[in-house]
């Protein structure tokens, strides 16, 4: 695991990772474009009651543009990610007709026009939060020698956490993107990725907040071959971290097993105990940094940003940046993350 990257121009990532804050995500483009997509409640003509729906804000220089997302009504948690061969923006969102049930939404936009909506996935009586979106470009092929080899395909990667009667958990989608549409989607339990023998249950305080392990991360998305996910366990409150790399066989799909990487990849899959004295209440999404075996989740509070690290096999105490008009809760997440790079 690399770099936390919510967009996909490291010098955008802290703006990224906090803009979800207000229910937002932002991503920014090679050519310099910045898209921003955010739920919005019209009152146009002193219509309180209107439904809150999705609205993309594309800005390229001073030239700015707002258009609606289609189908977006009573929606919320947008996420973004753009795939610069063939100049298409994906968003995708939670889909909430009521307070029992909601349902993932994705549509494609390109030159000015939107494909239509599909469902990525639905069932009744769950709920889905704190929505994440990374980007691939290849998958390892097998060839006919039984070996793998990488080529060209798009993959778009989701995590999110869901709540339903059977339990709650932190789960995956794999959606293949062929000639700017939706070809197959595979979703799992990032939990049937986790090596076999991790499932201790680590004891906490009485007091803890299980909020921190409910905000699965992508924390690298290279635009290559795989994705390296951070998320949560709330049954054993353990956090765990695996390598998601998609293979071609019959099918693309991703091979359940340690790491989640298969042939190929792999990656190094890690599981540890939850700092067991957090009971901070923070509010709103938790990015996470992740260097290796050094992690930092932080929390984007009015007047400060308020974060935890975990390096030597130990969490620290939470601790605070102050932030106002002067020092942004982006710049000190920027500067969170060089910590954890650097020390």
């Amino acid at each position: 695991m690399k770099r936390l990257l919510v967009s996909f121009a490291l010098s955008l990532f802290a703006t990224a990772a906090f803009a979800q804050a207000a229910d937002r995500d932002v991503l920014v483009t090679l050519d310099g474009t910045v898209y921003t997509v955010e739920t919005k409640t019209p009152t146009a003509d002193g219509n309180t009651d209107a439904a809150p729906r999705l609205v993309l804000t594309i800005q390229n220089g001073s030239n700015i543009s707002r258009v609606n997302v289609p189908d977006s009504e009573l929606s919320f948690g947008g996420a973004l990610a753009y795939d610069s061969d063939s100049k298409t923006l994906f968003v995708l969102w939670i889909y909430m007709p009521n307070a029992m049930s909601s349902e993932l939404l994705l549509a494609s936009y390109r030159d000015g026009n939107w494909a239509p909506a599909v469902s990525v996935d639905d069932q009744g009586y769950t709920n889905r939060y704190n929505l994440r979106l990374g980007i691939t470009r290849r998958v390892s092929q097998l060839q006919k020698d039984g070996s793998y080899a990488d080529v060209p395909a798009l993959v778009l990667h989701a995590v999110w956490w869901e709540e339903s009667g059977h339990g709650q958990d932190a789960r995956y989608a794999a959606l293949l993107i062929e000639k700017g549409a939706v070809s197959s989607i595979e979703t799992h339990s990032l939990e049937e990725f986790v090596a076999s023998g991790s499932d201790a249950y680590n004891a906490v305080d009485p007091s803890f907040n299980t909020e921190i392990l409910r905000h699965p991360a992508i924390v690298s998305s290279p635009m290559q071959s795989a994705v390296d996910v951070v998320f949560g366990d709330t049954k054993t409150n353990t956090i765990h971290g695996v390598t998601l790399h998609p293979i071609a066989d019959t099918r693309v799909h991703i091979p359940v097993g340690i790491g989640g990487g298969g042939p190929g990849g792999g990656g190094k899959p890690m599981s540890l105990a939850a700092p067991p004295s957090f009971s901070s209440n923070w509010k709103g999404p938790i990015s996470v940094i992740e260097r290796g075996d050094r992690l930092a989740f932080a929390n984007a509070g009015d007047t400060s940003l308020n974060y935890i690290t975990y390096a030597n096999g130990t969490w620290s105490d939470v601790k605070s940046i102050a932030i106002d008009n002067k020092l942004s809760a982006e710049a000190a997440l920027a500067a969170l993350d060089k910590m954890v790079s650097t020390q």
